[in-house]
């Protein structure tokens, strides 16, 4: 869930923002053929249209990107505006592949900022997914064309420097950053001082990888709750190193601490958790604690645990996702695995488990070892 702001400036132009990862608040409508909206910015309508056309994939509801797959189409049409110029911003250098312009359209890019220019103005643009998926974050729309200024990036040396910037500024990360936790493409990682931030981006790193500093990106505020790093190109090559959640009280957890993976003592399920994405609640020293098993991990039985999550917000409080679970009774731990290397598994007669099945196993990683219930 993250979004790399346009970082443009039109000078002598009026711009029209169609879209800046809110599809969702759009109202898109369709099937997996094809969805389609109109927006109206500053009194003008503007439709936005995607269309299976030759694609072999079927098309979902733009939410968060606007995904456009491989010889599929995004029209953008308005009979109040004569459009000259057209911004697209890719999410990231994966997703930023060949776009064809329909006639009288030409695309210049750079870096992931794609600008198609019209110098006679037109009522609609086609844009062709040429080569592999392009997913659309930001789309922009002028009346004239005009020189695209990109911001130059500041340096930022800390978590706390970086989110006192306004959001979409662009900047150079000039800190370490030691990772916590990894889901997919999002990154959790603290700075020197203890203070998290969330990249957005495809990465291969694992919980305890040290980022390096002297790579280059845009600060955003998601959804005006959660700081996040959008990096410009590919992420830099991490160093191996060690992260232990810190341990906090039920009663400390607060939006502040959004992006933090932190460990939670003596929490108390009465009931099992859940197995798929719910949401669920424990307590822990008579506070009780808004939990969700969103990166679902496998059920636990009633009883009480040290809980490590991940901080998020969902409706201005706290929603906590869970990262592992380990028993105060047992001894035995269920965990994400995704976030870790060099696991192996044992049976409990020591024999070395290749592909295990569910059940209760001896798990061994980075030298450490624990019963495990998969």
């Amino acid at each position: 869930m993250a979004f790399l702001a346009g970082g443009i400036a039109l000078a002598g132009a009026t711009d029209y923002v169609l879209f800046d990862g809110n599809g969702g608040s759009l109202g898109f409508t369709g099937d997996k053929n094809g969805w389609s909206t109109e927006v109206t910015v500053d009194g003008k309508t503007f439709k936005i249209e995607t269309i299976k056309a030759e694609s072999t994939s079927n098309l979902v509801v733009p939410t968060g990107q606007i995904r456009v797959y491989k010889s599929s189409k995004i029209t953008i049409s308005s009979s109040d505006v004569a459009m000259k110029q057209i911004t697209l911003t890719a999410s990231e250098s994966k997703y930023n592949n060949a776009m064809t312009p329909s006639e009288g359209w030409a695309i210049t890019t750079d870096g992931l900022i794609n600008t198609a220019t019209n110098d006679n103005g037109a009522a609609s643009a086609t844009f062709t997914a040429a080569g592999g998926q392009f997913r659309i974050q930001k789309l922009v729309v002028s009346d004239q064309v005009a020189e695209i200024e990109v911001p130059e990036a500041v340096s930022v040396k800390s978590v706390k420097e970086t989110i006192a910037k306004e959001s979409e500024t662009s900047v150079t990360v000039d800190y370490q950053l030691t990772v916590g936790f990894v889901n997919r493409s999002n990154i959790f990682c603290c700075d020197a001082e203890g203070d998290f931030i969330q990249i957005y981006g495809s990465n291969t790193y694992n919980v305890g990888d040290v980022i390096p500093a002297g790579w280059e990106g845009s600060y955003k505020l998601y959804n005006d709750y959660t700081p996040e790093l959008i990096p410009t190109g590919d992420l830099p090559v991490a160093t191996a190193g060690t992260f232990t959640p810190k341990a906090v009280s039920a009663a400390d957890i607060t939006n502040d601490l959004v992006n933090s993976v932190v460990l939670v003592k003596d929490v108390v399920f009465d009931a099992a958790t859940p197995a798929e994405k719910a949401n669920f609640t424990g307590t822990s020293n008579g506070v009780s604690l808004s939990l969700r098993n969103n990166y679902q991990l496998e059920s636990v039985p009633a009883g009480t645990y040290d809980v490590t999550i991940v901080v998020t917000i969902y409706n201005n409080a706290p929603s906590l996702y869970v990262v592992n679970y380990a028993s105060k009774t047992s001894g035995i731990e269920t965990v994400e695995d995704s976030a870790e290397t060099d696991i192996e598994y044992y049976n409990l007669h020591g024999f070395r488990v290749a592909n295990p099945a569910h059940g209760l196993y001896i798990r061994v990683a980075d030298g450490k070892a624990t019963k495990v219930i998969l």
